[in-house]
């Protein structure tokens, strides 16, 4: 009896706790209210749904993937075969641009080579033949050699500066002729200077006079030193000697009013040289200019009144 009604009990405290949980488990599943439209969408029940037939799935066909794998297998190993021939032939033509590039470095070396060996060579026979034609042209200057030449002679000492009779510059012809014998030679020439008598003249008792012109006669001879100018058949040379010299022209009387003294009457006076010049070498011909220092011992003749006659004749000519 105690058994059956603690079963009534059990089971009626059950159905109290599950009818009291239900109304609570329908809110929270209920939740918040929502706010519903107010359009009514018309409900149609019972209709049937379409049926969808199945899509067949095509069949799968193995001997499809197995080559269309082996054209996958076959493409890739020709892209690799490709890239490799590629690479082979970009690896080819740098080791061709090398040896091309080393071969034309060996090439620009072996023509910077020859062409230093050759201007070398070339620098050697231009030396060589300039040293032949210095030699040859040095040689010309040797042996025999006559010219002519002119120019003008300027009086010195007394016989320009003279209170009287004395006398402005003149002209000069000379003949030089000689031998060189390389650095020394002998040289000779044939001269006359004439020198314009200024207007100053008087006779010996102090009369004016008509002033005369005074032509000096010459030949001498002496040594010559040859210097050559630099690397050039043109040479610098001094020249020293003696010569006999006959003046002329002046009045062989004291009055001065007779006929000029002449060459042939004249008596032949000894005087001394010294001087220089330059000699433009060109062939077998050279150009020259030259000055020097002539005294002459005159003994103050009648008619003219100087014991010594000293003069400087600047020349310019050829010779050859």
């Amino acid at each position: 009896m105690r058994v059956a009604f603690s079963s009534s009990c059990s089971i009626g405290l059950a159905v109290a706790v599950l009818l009291g949980a239900t109304p609570t488990a329908r809110a929270q599943q209920q939740g918040p209210r929502r706010t519903t439209s107010s359009q009514r969408i018309p409900v149609t029940k019972d209709r049937p749904r379409p049926v969808v037939a199945p899509v067949a799935t095509p069949r799968i066909n193995q001997d499809s993937i197995n080559a269309a794998a082996e054209r996958a297998r076959q493409d890739s190993m020709a892209a690799a075969e490709r890239e490799m021939q590629a690479e082979r032939a970009r690896q080819d033509q740098m080791r061709r641009d090398s040896i091309e590039l080393a071969d034309r470095h060996r090439q620009d070396s072996i023509t910077v080579a020859n062409q230093g060996r050759q201007d070398s060579i070339a620098r050697a026979q231009y030396k060589a033949q300039s040293e032949e034609a210095l030699r040859m042209a040095r040689r010309s200057n040797s042996g025999f050699y006559m010219g002519i030449a002119g120019g003008s002679s300027m009086p010195m000492g007394d016989l320009k500066t003279a209170a009287t009779n004395s006398y402005n510059m003149g002209w000069n012809v000379t003949v030089p002729f000689g031998v060189d014998f390389g650095p020394l030679g002998l040289r000779f020439d044939a001269a006359m200077d004439n020198l314009a008598g200024k207007a100053n003249f008087q006779d010996s008792f102090g009369n004016p006079a008509a002033a005369r012109n005074v032509a000096i006669y010459s030949g001498s001879g002496g040594l010559k030193l040859n210097v050559p100018i630099f690397r050039t058949a043109s040479r610098f040379y001094l020249i020293g000697g003696a010569g006999a010299h006959r003046i002329t022209g002046y009045a062989t009387s004291a009055a001065g009013s007779d006929s000029a003294q002449t060459i042939q009457n004249a008596k032949t006076n000894v005087g001394w040289y010294g001087g220089g010049g330059m000699d433009f070498r060109f062939g077998r011909s050279a150009l020259f200019i030259e000055s020097r220092y002539i005294n002459v011992n005159a003994k103050a003749p009648v008619g003219f009144a100087y014991d010594k006659a000293n003069y400087i004749p600047i020349i310019l000519g050829f010779r050859f």
